[in-house]
């Protein structure tokens, strides 16, 4: 009897674990989810003509400096954070840089993602960069922005510059179908890991159940 009462205690320890994780894999639901900026246009923007289904990143007439050909970049087919460097790339620029680096380097096995730096046409700051990051950082654009279109770009397309964030000081999330996800201060090291933990989610919701805006 005390043997049978000790296998019987045994598979009962064995059971507990596993109810938990069949549990919380059949009844429980993530309650967290990137969120989807304007949703309904950019209507508020007066200079900007908008309608009421959901913003997304149009393309733009650009030049990578990197091979000096013209390009229309569509943002979309992978998930792209994009930043904007100032006239003279100094303290802070440096920071978002290094930043941007370890954002890939953290997700290259998990996440990969597009870094696109854009700047107006002809800025030096731009082919600076090119040419000092592009050895070590193959797979970033710089892209140079047509001078007529740019302006237009940033207030229109990614919404720039906000209110609470610096231009220059701005990352922006873009997903896979050109939504905007996100904007994030990229000198602080925990809006960067804010950023990449919503890459991450990002990516498992598109390996999980398709990308969810098609």
């Amino acid at each position: 009897m005390r043997k049978s009462q000790k296998i019987g205690m045994l598979l009962l320890l064995l059971a507990i674990p596993i109810f938990f994780v069949l549990f919380f894999e059949l009844f429980s639901t993530s309650h967290y989810a990137v969120p989807i900026y304007y949703e309904n246009g950019i209507d508020s923007l007066a200079a900007c003509q908008s309608n009421r289904s959901t913003h997304r990143v149009k393309p733009l007439l650009t030049q990578n400096t990197a091979d000096q050909q013209p390009r229309s970049h569509p943002f979309t087919d992978a998930v792209q954070v994009i930043y904007i460097p100032p006239a003279r790339c100094e303290s802070a620029c440096i920071t978002m840089l290094e930043e941007l680096a370890r954002i890939q380097g953290v997700l290259e096995t998990q996440a990969p993602i597009q870094v696109i730096l854009i700047a107006n046409s002809g800025s030096p700051s731009l082919s600076l960069l090119a040419r000092k990051y592009k050895p070590n950082q193959p797979d970033w654009l710089f892209l140079e922005g047509d001078e007529r279109e740019y302006p237009s770009f940033l207030q229109c397309e990614l919404v720039l510059p906000r209110g609470d964030i610096p231009l220059h000081e701005t990352f922006v999330l873009v997903d896979r179908v050109g939504q905007i996800r996100g904007y994030y201060q990229g000198i602080d090291p925990s809006e960067v890991d804010r950023l990449i933990a919503e890459i991450r989610i990002l990516e498992y919701s598109t390996n999980t159940n398709g990308d969810e805006a098609e």
